[in-house]
């Protein structure tokens, strides 16, 4: 598909060379063939929220016993004893009296609660003993009373004893942290299928300011899951020095999630890889961060010539630019499946037919080929069956001399059926 300048203005292209006799001086241009190529629609996830997981409940019950009180001891009370008269006469000295028969009585014994382990249960009160009263005896030295049977009171015990543990998780122990729930449920997220919508590819081989640019950007937004690609194409290749205008356009266009390709002609392997390669490092270079990939119109379909094209096709993955198609036009040999990312088997007026895009070609994966019918009409039928066969497909109500010069009315409802 290459672009000519008809009258020093618009380009032009067609889809085969022709032959022309003497008059074919006098014409302003020939018209060449020109391609595209194809994009794969995006992925969206959704994250199913995960469920949380039980609490435990609350504590072990805490002890409510109150140990009991020592009782209280009885005080002995001291016995008087008599004091000795001395008897007339005798001069004897009385003897001093005895000491009274009471004696000290026992400490109290303790209460029945031992120490209990500390805990947060409620402590029994502790009882104080009750002390004796100190009688003084009669001519002897008075007991002092001795404390009650109490004794030294036992702290309280905390309830049942022990120390509690903390409060399990419903049933006991610690409870576990809640397991995430499967997808559905609020479990781990799971990220929705791939989106099964086709492609298309779009021959942009107008300037930036035409308002082919805002349609497609507009047909994108408005079927977001269908993947748009569009080839640009400023001089047959990306011309002698960088455009301020295609930059911007550019960058529009990726904004709108379109993938953008790069165009250079192969002259059917005849150009050298050289000339091929400084093309492809001038896009990088005008273009930096901005293309996706490169187009190589005018391929070949020999089987001699796969090897050309597998090592331009790795060049351009080399700088960066990773998606590479190739357009013959028409079927070209098998041995070109995986030197190339896809191509583009079929340029040519009217629609192809399911012979055409099958036979060999059901072997491998749609995403291997593509087609761009021109000088035809939306036809949905038509593009629900060649989705079984082909990713990439575009039509155009255009025709020659040059059917890629505009984007067609219906570009919109295009990416409708391919959804």
């Amino acid at each position: 598909m290459r672009q000519h300048v008809r009258g020093g203005s618009r380009p032009v292209t067609g889809s085969m060379r022709t032959h022309l006799g003497g008059l074919a001086a006098l014409c302003v241009g020939a018209c060449f063939v020109w391609s595209c190529q194809g994009e794969v629609g995006p992925n969206d996830s959704i994250d199913s929220p995960s469920t949380v997981g039980a609490k435990g409940a609350s504590g072990g019950t805490s002890g409510r016993s109150t140990g009991p009180s020592g009782a209280a001891g009885s005080t002995g009370q001291p016995v008087a004893g008599a004091s000795g008269q001395p008897a007339d006469g005798t001069g004897v000295a009385p003897t001093a009296g005895t000491t009274g028969t009471g004696v000290a009585p026992p400490a109290g014994t303790a209460g029945t609660g031992v120490t209990p382990p500390v805990g947060p249960g409620t402590g029994g009160a502790p009882a104080s003993g009750t002390g004796g009263e100190a009688v003084t005896g009669t001519g002897g030295a008075p007991a002092t009373g001795s404390a009650g049977t109490g004794a030294t009171p036992a702290t309280g015990n905390a309830g049942m004893g022990a120390t509690p543990t903390t409060g399990n998780a419903g049933t006991g122990a610690t409870p576990p942290t809640g397991t995430t729930g499967t997808a559905g449920t609020g479990g781990a997220p799971v990220k929705p299928p791939s989106s099964t919508a086709a492609s298309t590819i779009v021959p942009l081989y107008t300037s930036p300011s035409d308002s082919s640019w805002n349609a497609i950007v507009a047909a994108k937004m408005a079927h977001p899951a269908v993947g748009v690609t569009a080839i640009v194409n400023p001089a047959n290749g990306p011309g002698g020095s960088a455009s301020p205008a295609y930059a911007s356009g550019i960058a529009r266009l990726v904004s709108a999630g379109i993938r953008v390709v790069g165009y250079v002609a192969t002259g059917y392997a005849a150009n050298s890889p050289a000339s091929v390669k400084a093309d492809i490092d001038r896009w990088k270079a005008f273009y930096p961060n901005q293309l996706s990939g490169i187009f190589f119109d005018e391929q070949s379909n020999k089987a001699a010539d796969v090897a050309h094209y597998r090592d331009l096709s790795q060049y351009a993955k080399a700088q960066g630019l990773p998606f590479t198609i190739g357009n013959p036009g028409t079927d070209t040999a098998e041995g070109y499946i995986g030197a190339l990312d896809t191509m583009l088997i079929y340029e040519s007026a009217g629609l192809p037919s399911s012979s055409q895009m099958g036979g060999w070609h059901a072997k491998y994966a749609p995403s291997n080929f593509g087609v761009i019918p021109y000088a035809t009409q939306l036809d949905a039928a038509f593009v629900r069956n060649a989705r079984a066969y082909v990713q990439y497909i575009y039509l155009q109500n255009d025709s020659l001399p040059n059917p890629w010069d505009s984007v067609p009315g219906y570009f919109s409802d295009l990416l409708a059926a391919l959804e």
